[in-house]
Parts: C-alpha cells; structure tokens; sequence
C-alpha cells in the first residue's frame, strides 16, 4: 500500500501549446524525444547558469559561499520532483516555512527560476508553454497526485492567452513577503533588483477578452547566458515558436502570438537584465547561523 504523505510547497503545472497539433502533423516518437530531453537537461543547466556561468566573484565570505552552493544544487537537482503527462508537465518544490524567510526564499527563488529557464528552452525550441505557480499541501506519488495548489496552478495556466507563467495568489503572496523582507535587510538594493527581474507585475490577457494585473515569471531575460542574444525581430521570434513543428496558425492562436510578442516587448524594454549578487549578505548570515532546534 502507497504510503500517503502530503508535502506543503510550490507547485507548477505548464501545458505545451499547440501539442495535439505538433502530434498530428508529426512522428509522436520523435516529437516526445524533444520534450523529454529539454525536461531532462532542465536542472543541469540552471545549476550551471547559477554558479558557473555568471562570470560574479563569490561573495568575501567563501565559507558560507561553500556552504549556500551545494544547497541550491541540491535543491534544484535533487528536491525538486518532475511530472510529464501528455501535454502538461508537473514540478513540485517542499518549502516549509518555520525555516525562516531568508532560508525559504531560497527556495522559491530556486523555483521560479527553474520555472523561468524550463519556459524559455522550451520556447526557443518551438514548445510555448503556459502555466501557473501555486503554494500549500500537496501529495505527489508517481503518476497520482491531489491538491489545492495543483488545481489553483492548473486554473490560472489554462486561464491563459499568451505564453507565460502566473503566480496564482497564494505564491504572490510569498513573493511579497520576501520583497519586504529585502527592503526592510538589503541596504544595498541588490535582492529586491533580482526578485523585480524574476516576476514581473503585468496586466495579463487572459480568456473571454478579460485582462488581470499580476505577477508574471520573467522567461525573456534573466541576466543568465542562457537567457542572451533575442533577435532583433521579435514578432518572427514568438511567431517561429508558434509555428515550428509544422504546427498550423488557427484563428484561435493568433490572439495568443499576439499577446506573447506583448510581454516579450514589455521585458525587452522595460526590465534590464542587471547582474544578481552571488552571494547576498543576508543568506551569507542565513547559513552560517545555527539552526534552531524548536
């Protein structure tokens, strides 16, 4: 008998645009070969970007710069669990929250970023995905799995018309908090700077012609490697995206091309790609503190 343990933490659920017609018009082999391996380099990759590709001196304290570094890998490698199911794709993130805000923000900085790298290798190889972030308990078990924050993810991606991923409220609100918590620690600025590149506020189209304000994951340019070099067209850039694969523009998809080349615009011009700090002051004291025993 499977042994039913609920985790509380992020969940986020993403569904590939366009896919029943990419299976229609392609090898279903070789069209699953090209999602499976994207998922596959998936951690690898942001792992890399974090801590070998930055071209950022480490912080002066290179003891706690030991210690924070194999953390955020095995975060990403290791904690986080994956989920592939016929068009959607399921990542899941345990954050507990007696740990301290300097300690779970770490966590879901980790989150979202790989949520933020996932939507843009999957875009740039003509997988547009929309999707949705949400916090609270959840039970993942193989292929079964239950939970509020999987349904509130699964509502507010297919809530949708663009490519992108929301922050449903409950993660919104986690997001607040650490912004706070960065204005109230961070003299410098530095923390709050990365939490304004990692989600955006936006005004977000969404379906039945309806429009909402709120937080939308940067996917276009993160200041990473991986995230340079957008050509200078960017309506042929989105348009490519939505059309590889010999997938075919109905009408119904134009509004979400359009929409897409919006946000993609919107970030280009307003949202400047500066530098994060490798180390910041305030995980340097988060790590190198004792952890409570209560």
């Amino acid at each position: 008998m499977v042994e039913v343990t609920a985790k509380t933490g992020l969940v986020g659920l993403f569904d590939i645009l366009g896919y029943q017609q990419m299976l229609l018009a392609n090898d279903v082999a070789s069209t699953a070969r090209i999602v499976v391996d994207v998922l596959g380099e998936v951690p690898n990759h942001v792992v890399s970007e974090l801590f070998e590709d930055q071209g950022l001196e480490p912080a002066e304290n290179l003891d706690a710069w030991s210690e924070l570094e194999p953390y955020f890998k095995s975060v990403v490698r290791e904690e986080m669990d994956w989920l592939l199911f016929s068009d959607s794709i399921l990542v899941s993130l345990p954050i507990d929250l007696d740990d301290g805000i300097s300690i779970w923000g770490t966590r879901v900085v980790a989150f979202v970023e790989v949520c933020s790298f996932l939507l843009r290798r999957m875009f740039d190889v003509g997988l547009p995905l929309r999707g949705g972030i949400s916090f609270g308990e959840f039970f993942i078990h193989d292929t079964f799995f239950s939970g509020r924050p999987i349904i509130d993810a699964y509502q507010h991606a297919e809530s949708l018309e663009l490519s992108g991923c929301v922050l449903a409220p409950s993660a919104a609100h986690l997001y607040r908090q650490m912004k706070q918590h960065a204005d109230d620690q961070d003299d410098e600025g530095s923390i709050r700077r990365m939490l304004d590149q990692l989600c955006v506020d936006y005004l977000i189209p969404k379906k039945h012609d309806r429009v909402e304000t709120g937080s939308m994951v940067n996917w276009v340019n993160l200041p990473m490697r991986f995230f340079e070099g957008l050509p200078s067209d960017l309506r042929q850039y989105v348009y490519s995206s939505f059309v590889s694969h010999n997938k075919d523009v109905v009408p119904a998809v134009q509004p979400k091309i359009d929409n897409t080349e919006a946000f993609v615009r919107k970030i280009v011009e307003n949202v400047e790609p500066r530098p994060w700090p490798a180390m910041p002051p305030m995980l340097t004291e988060a790590f190198t503190q004792p952890k409570s025993e209560d």
